[in-house]
C-alpha cells in the first residue's frame, strides 16, 4: 500500500512518533508494534488526515519529546503535566494501530456489521409508558 497523501511530519517529527508508539504500544510475543503493523505509515497518514485539526498540537509534541534521553519517564510526565497533548498522540496511535487490518485481524475484531435488533426486543423496548406517551401527544407545530 501506498501512503494515501505524504505525511504531514517531517522524518526527525516521524521518528520519534515511532518510539513513542513503541513505549505505548510494545510488541509481544502475539501483536506486532505500531511500526511493525504499519511499515509504509499507510494507516498513520489516513489518522492524521482524519484528526488533521490536532496535527500541529502533535508536531509541537513531538519537537518537545525528540531525543528524550528516557522517553518513558518523559511520558509520564507530559501525561500528569499536558494531558490534552498526551492524549492526541494516544489518539492517534492508538487510533492507527487499530485501523491496521492486520491487527484488527489478530484480536478478532471483523470491523464494523449490520446487525439489526430482532423485532421481538423492539417490542420489550417499547413500554406502556413510552407507546402512551407517543400516542397522546399532539403533534403540534410552531414556526421558526
Amino acid at each position: 500500500m501506498s501512503t494515501p497523501n505524504p505525511l504531514p511530519l517531517t522524518d526527525s517529527e516521524l521518528d520519534t512518533l515511532w518510539a513513542v508508539a513503541d513505549v505505548l504500544v510494545p510488541a509481544t510475543e502475539s501483536m506486532p508494534s505500531l511500526r511493525q503493523a504499519d511499515p509504509d505509515s499507510y494507516w498513520l497518514a489516513r489518522a492524521l488526515e482524519a484528526r488533521s485539526d490536532i496535527i500541529d498540537s502533535i508536531k509541537s509534541y513531538l519537537q518537545q519529546l525528540h531525543g528524550a534521553a528516557d522517553l518513558r519517564t518523559e511520558l509520564i510526565r507530559w501525561h500528569s503535566e499536558s494531558r490534552e497533548d498526551f492524549d492526541n498522540v494516544g489518539a492517534i496511535v492508538a487510533g492507527t494501530y487499530y485501523m491496521v487490518p492486520w491487527v484488527r485481524e489478530l484480536i478478532g475484531y471483523p470491523g464494523q456489521e449490520r446487525r439489526p435488533a430482532p423485532v421481538e426486543l423492539a417490542a420489550d423496548e417499547l413500554s406502556d409508558d413510552i407507546f402512551e406517551g407517543a400516542m397522546a401527544y399532539e403533534g403540534t407545530y410552531r414556526e421558526a
